[in-house]
């Protein structure tokens, strides 16, 4: 083993502007009913939105569960657009079947989203997103700066199943091989939005490292797991993220940490079995 290194008074939501809408029905509409895992960004231009979507996610972001209920559409999001920096917003709204338009507007409203949905909920969701100011306290300065931003979005399907692919240890290439992830995801959301995940992870047989149970949570693509016995050796934890259609895992950091200075790190990509 070595020693190595291992981690704006915003208008009313009739403000929002977009592109010409398709009237075109949305054939199969990823908002079913249950809750889904969501990421939705901005462009890191003001011209076009992004053409796919980030881990972490760049620009102005949400993250976290959505649900249709009628037409009526409720979410539970982390942000980074919260006062004070990154925070936990609810938000609620309405999908509309026969123009395909997802509205939503935060509380208190100050961030609103209006997207278009694909036909392919695997497809990226265009259209924009409102950031503006949330109301001062009493007595405070008033604000009245707003942006409407291109932004793009997606539905990222449950990690259910098992993925398998080469995991590299850049280090000692004769430890690299064959790895898989075993998952399997909550249907309803935690308290911000994330969805709990538990695991196994098999190390390449030739790394000498044994299969591990694994718990965490996704949050749009990113994914967190760890060993879920801290204080135990050996301490196993990955860092990840998925494509919307959860068929593949980029694994940026899978590490084997027998003492804080002797850690084994992978990273590769697994494919959904």
């Amino acid at each position: 083993m070595r020693t190595r290194a291992s981690i704006a008074l915003l208008l009313p939501l009739a403000c929002l502007l977009g592109c010409t809408l398709p009237n075109t029905p949305h054939a199969s509409s990823p908002l079913s009913g249950n809750w889904s895992n969501w990421q939705i960004q901005t462009g890191t231009s003001t011209i076009v939105p992004p053409t796919a979507l980030t881990s972490p996610p760049t620009g102005t972001y949400l993250v976290g569960a959505m649900q249709l209920q009628g037409s009526q559409v409720t979410g539970l999001f982390q942000t980074n657009a919260a006062s004070g920096g990154a925070g936990i917003v609810n938000f609620s709204g309405s999908f509309d079947s026969t123009t395909s338009v997802l509205a939503l507007s935060s509380t208190p409203a100050y961030l609103g989203v209006q997207l278009t949905l694909p036909a392919n909920p695997t497809n990226l969701a265009t259209g924009n997103m409102t950031v503006g100011c949330q109301p001062p306290p009493a007595g405070g300065a008033s604000c009245n700066v707003i942006a409407l931003l291109p932004a793009a979005g997606a539905e990222i399907a449950p990690l259910n199943g098992t993925y398998t692919g080469t995991l590299t240890d850049s280090a000692s290439p004769n430890m690299s091989g064959t790895g898989s992830l075993t998952l399997t995801q909550s249907t309803t959301p935690n308290a911000d939005g994330s969805f709990s995940l538990t695991g196994t992870v098999t190390f390449p047989s030739n790394s000498g490292l044994s299969t591990d149970t694994l718990s965490g949570t996704i949050s749009g693509e990113g994914i967190t797991l760890y060993d879920p016995t801290p204080g135990i050796v050996p301490v196993v934890s990955l860092t990840a993220s998925t494509n919307p259609a959860a068929t593949q895992i980029t694994v940026s950091n899978l590490a084997f940490a027998v003492t804080a200075s002797d850690i084994v790190t992978f990273t590769g990509t697994l494919t959904l079995q």
